[in-house]
């Protein structure tokens, strides 16, 4: 009777134990390197400032990019033409007015015509400058080449010449842009959480703070 009591006991407790450990992500989790993960964003967005010709690329509450490899033309008092330079035979045009993004190919950068796709960004305005809210976009990263790419609505944003990537474990990296001051971004694949951490960049030290993208590790 008492060995069976204690049976069922041990048994109970290593259910209990499991369920714990499930719930906590460390059951199942992978603690192997990722051949590349993805940060998915829900609230990317790009703003572009007209008055300027300028723009930043945000994600998370942080920017991204100031569009440094960026070039913007006005067309018309609401026409612009916006393309990373390194595009190659298309670019975006925004209809400020319509409040409309087109993909444009067949077109010279710059002129109007070309063949239109309008592509799923919702644009908003905020005074004089405009809000373009990305439907899909998202940061991948390569741990063996170090590679990093910011990209949206199937096109490539950045190539992320101005970030700097640290490989803390095979399933954490810390992540900044090097323009960010006193803070930068902690990814756990394992886990599958993204980190603002206040510190330098390298230690493990300083404030958390979760952010919402999903982490999406590839084995």
């Amino acid at each position: 009777m008492k060995k069976s009591f204690i049976l069922k006991m041990s048994v109970k407790i290593f259910i209990v134990g499991m369920f714990i450990l499930f719930m906590t992500g460390t059951v199942f989790s992978n603690t192997a390197q990722p051949s590349r993960f993805t940060l998915n964003f829900d609230d990317a967005y790009l703003i572009f400032m007209p008055g300027s010709l300028s723009m930043q690329i945000i994600a998370e509450n942080n920017v991204l990019s100031y569009g440094e490899d960026w070039e913007i033309k006005q067309l018309k008092p609401y026409l612009f033409h916006l393309r990373l330079r390194s595009w190659q035979g298309f670019y975006w045009q925004l209809n400020t007015s319509r409040k409309e993004v087109y993909r444009v190919r067949n077109n010279q950068f710059g002129t109007l015509g070309g063949d239109q796709n309008k592509l799923p960004i919702t644009v908003t305005s905020s005074g004089s400058n405009f809000k373009l809210l990305f439907s899909n976009a998202y940061l991948v990263y390569v741990p063996n080449s170090g590679t990093l790419q910011i990209a949206a609505e199937g096109n490539v944003l950045s190539y992320g010449s101005n970030w700097t990537a640290i490989q803390k474990k095979p399933y954490l990296y810390h992540l900044k842009k090097n323009s960010w001051q006193g803070f930068f971004w902690q990814v756990n694949t394992s886990r599958k959480e993204l980190y603002m951490i206040r510190g330098i960049i390298g230690s493990y030290d300083g404030e958390r703070t979760m952010k919402n993208a999903a982490v999406i590790p590839y084995y």
